[in-house]
């Protein structure tokens, strides 16, 4: 597949960027004429750590209080910068007394989340926060806030690097990119799905953790 790749730069922080590559990609529930490229905001050191900064301003300015950040699709080294930035001190909260803590999913046969008994104080009670590298349809962000409130916790937001949509289950989206930042950026169910009405082949199998060539 040779298709032109392009960078896109958060208006808020030039040095925190996604790709996006145009084309025909299917994941488990949405087509899409892009694939968003996330892997330097949750792989590169530097690029995570500015993420982290822009993501954690939304909390921080509007008093939310998050005790537990949960991380989708490899997102654990920018929860554990998020996490550490929603600790430390800042002019609406001086004097923090809480501990963030960073917690991955593990799925069941059905494709469930669920936690192990040792972790689910780390659940239970808590202001949960789900963390995320891409929501299309926003399917999986349901599925992972269900859990969270089947294990007894609050879901205290839901943030993303890119977003398709604004909110989940009447929870706002915290963004850096969103379709916006994409001009031409579409994602269809698959039974509308322009492209394979076209037949147009698909290019890959995209998830969150990247994308699988056809």
């Amino acid at each position: 597949m040779d298709k032109p790749v392009y960078t896109i730069t958060s208006h808020r922080d030039e040095r925190v960027f996604i790709h996006a590559m145009p084309g025909h990609y299917i994941s488990a529930s949405s087509h899409m004429n892009y694939y968003i490229g996330t892997s330097d905001v949750k792989h590169n050191h530097n690029v995570s750590v500015d993420a982290a900064m822009l993501m954690a301003q939304y909390y921080v300015e509007r008093s939310i209080h998050v005790d537990t950040v949960l991380c989708l699709y490899e997102t654990q080294a920018l929860g554990a910068y998020l996490a550490h930035e929603l600790s430390r001190p800042t002019m609406f909260n001086p004097n923090p007394d809480n501990n963030v803590y960073v917690l991955g999913p593990e799925y069941d046969a059905a494709g469930n989340i669920i936690f192990r008994d040792n972790l689910k104080k780390l659940i239970n009670g808590k202001n949960v926060l789900v963390l995320i590298s891409c929501i299309t349809s926003g399917k999986t962000v349901e599925r992972a806030m269900e859990s969270v409130a089947y294990y007894g916790g609050r879901v205290a937001g839901v943030t993303a690097i890119f977003s398709a949509i604004n909110n989940i289950d009447g929870v706002e989206i915290n963004t850096i990119f969103s379709k916006e930042d994409v001009p031409g950026y579409k994602a269809y169910a698959p039974h509308d799905c322009p492209h394979c009405k076209a037949g147009e082949k698909v290019d890959a199998i995209a998830n969150g953790y990247g994308y699988s060539l056809l």
